[in-house]
Parts: C-alpha cells; sequence; structure tokens
C-alpha cells in the first residue's frame, strides 16, 4: 500500500511559496534565500516586499507551530524541541526540557528550514553571539506574529539587545572567587 501524499497544511512555507505559481520554486533551496530570489524574480516594488514579508512571517510561524506545536505547557513539544536540537537523553519533564533549551540558542529561521532543508542546526554559546549571526544575516523570526503560541513565544530571544550573559559560561565574583573551595 502506498503512503498518503503528504497534507500540504503541514508546509505553510511551501504553501507561501505555491501563491506565486509565476515563480519556479525550489523547495530544496533554503526558503530564506529563494524569498529574496522571489523579491527580485517578480520584481517587487517596496509596498509588495512588505506585503511579501509579512506573509512570510506569518508561513515561518506557522511552520514552527505544524512542527513543534503551540502549547509551552506539552511535555511533547518541548521533547520534541529537545530532540529537533540534539539532546540526547531527552528530558522526562517539562521543567528539564526548558531549561535545555533555553540554555540554547539557535536562530529560529535556521531552525525550522533544517528539517526542511535536511542541514544540522547551528548553536551559539550565547545570546550576544545568536544576536550578531542574525543581525549579519538579516534572518529574523516574528516576534509579535498573533499567530505565535507560547511555545514559540518562549524560545525567542532578545537579538537587538542581547543579554551578555545568558547562555555564556559566569565568571565568579571576586569574593567567591576568593573563598577557598569546598572539600569533596
Amino acid at each position: 500500500m502506498e503512503n498518503p501524499a503528504p497534507n500540504p497544511q503541514l508546509y505553510p512555507i511551501r504553501t507561501f511559496f505555491a501563491n506565486y505559481p509565476e515563480f519556479d520554486y525550489n523547495p530544496d533551496a533554503p526558503f530564506f534565500e529563494e524569498y529574496k530570489r522571489l523579491e527580485t524574480d517578480l520584481q517587487w516594488e517596496q509596498k509588495q516586499k512588505e506585503i511579501g514579508r509579512e506573509e512570510l512571517r506569518d508561513a515561518m510561524v506557522r511552520q514552527f507551530n505544524e512542527m513543534y506545536g503551540t502549547s509551552a505547557d506539552d511535555l511533547g513539544s518541548w521533547q520534541l524541541l529537545c530532540t529537533a536540537l540534539g539532546m540526547n537523553p531527552v528530558p522526562n519533564d517539562i521543567k528539564s526540557c526548558q531549561r535545555q533549551v533555553k540554555a540554547t540558542h539557535v536562530n529560529l529561521v535556521d531552525f525550522i528550514e533544517a528539517p526542511l532543508s535536511g542541514k544540522p542546526v547551528q548553536t551559539f554559546k550565547s545570546e550576544a553571539k545568536l544576536s550578531k549571526y542574525t543581525q549579519e544575516t538579516k534572518k529574523y523570526f516574528p516576534r509579535d506574529n498573533v499567530n505565535s503560541g507560547s511555545l514559540l513565544r518562549a524560545l525567542l530571544r532578545q537579538i537587538m539587545n542581547p543579554h551578555a550573559r545568558r547562555g555564556a559560561v559566569v565568571k565568579p565574583s571576586r569574593k567567591e572567587a576568593a573563598q577557598p573551595a569546598p572539600a569533596e
């Protein structure tokens, strides 16, 4: 028996591009690069670019929701995130999943693109390094999209104003460093 055809609703990014049949979309190419090519190939004016970007943002959020879920209270969703981030073993409770995921910094555009492209997702040692990468590549994930669930909102980072220490190794204060280490 043949496998049923995949439901196109499960691929909001591909559905976005299907709205432009005059564009020769390559589903094997990174969707962010394909979007830039779409703007150029269709010679969009500024207003159409703004509309297209907003539609792509909606598709990215819906893609995330389809892949991982929407509720920050769902253990299965957190475990999917842990698995996608390469964590092994995957924690068995929400708090442990949250701690591990929040200590991991990934560009969310790359993160949702990874399963579509088959490429591994790059992780960053700190929010500041993620911020630098995001600003250099201009791969911004929408912060305030109406379709964002609580799970996605829990993952968003401060890209424009990163916390220098979030995700970085925190050095002990001078007072802590001066104290002798406890005996084991």
